[in-house]
């Protein structure tokens, strides 16, 4: 099988040459690598601009979102399945190849990362932990499913899929709503524990608390007003 590796990066110069220092590695001809930056400020560009015979690289004029920017993306993918993860590094890049694996000897639809199997299998709390897992109990609890952790970034699934899903969310909104259309539309998904390194706002992590009401709404829209 060949992937569409689609990476949405916003101001990530701090971190940007370790992430194309592991998409290198890699070393698999199947995976094209498509990385959308969207609207960066910093030095993203920069570094970018020495890495276009490497990847499929598109740049934002100005940011439009994660959600926007992955839409962007599938429509660059050249092969049949694409890979989601965020380009911040907190999910391991190196977690691919068995998530791979796993999509090719699974009769899944979809393979979703999960940065932990349960609760307590998380090594601290904060607003974002506490968030999480108040916006995964909802959703569970909504749409009669029983995943452990619907916001993670990192899939796998066909383009024609993902496509069908018709995604409307601009923003941070897009995992949430990509999994509630998943459920919705009878899709078979898997889930696959992956390494999982939080970095904190000082750090970089760019969600904020608004977001957290945006992917609740989002949750409760599509179960109840469009379905």
């Amino acid at each position: 099988m060949n992937y569409s590796l689609i990476i949405p990066i916003y101001n990530e110069e701090r971190t940007l040459i370790k992430l194309i220092d592991k998409l290198s590695n890699l070393n698999n001809k199947q995976l094209e690598v498509i990385i959308i930056d969207d609207g960066s400020n910093d030095g993203t560009k920069r570094i970018l601009d020495q890495h276009i015979d490497e990847f499929v690289i598109s740049l934002n004029k100005f940011n439009i979102g994660k959600g926007a920017s992955i839409i962007k993306g599938a429509k660059l993918a050249s092969h049949e399945n694409i890979i989601l993860i965020d380009g911040d590094l907190e999910v391991d890049i190196n977690d691919i190849p068995e998530l791979i694996l796993k999509y090719e000897t699974q009769k899944s639809d979809v393979i979703v990362g999960v940065r932990w199997i349960n609760k307590n299998s998380r090594k601290d709390y904060d607003i974002n932990s506490i968030g999480n897992f108040i916006i995964n109990y909802l959703f569970n609890l909504l749409y009669k499913s029983n995943f452990n952790d619907i916001l993670c970034c990192i899939k796998i699934l066909s383009l024609k899929n993902f496509e069908s899903l018709k995604i409307q969310s601009q923003g941070f909104s897009i995992e949430a709503e990509t999994m509630a259309k998943l459920v919705l539309n009878g899709f078979t998904i898997d889930e696959q524990l992956v390494k999982y390194n939080r970095r904190t706002a000082q750090e970089g992590k760019k969600l904020k608390f608004s977001d957290g009401w945006k992917i609740i709404w989002t949750i409760l829209k599509l179960r109840f007003l469009n379905h």
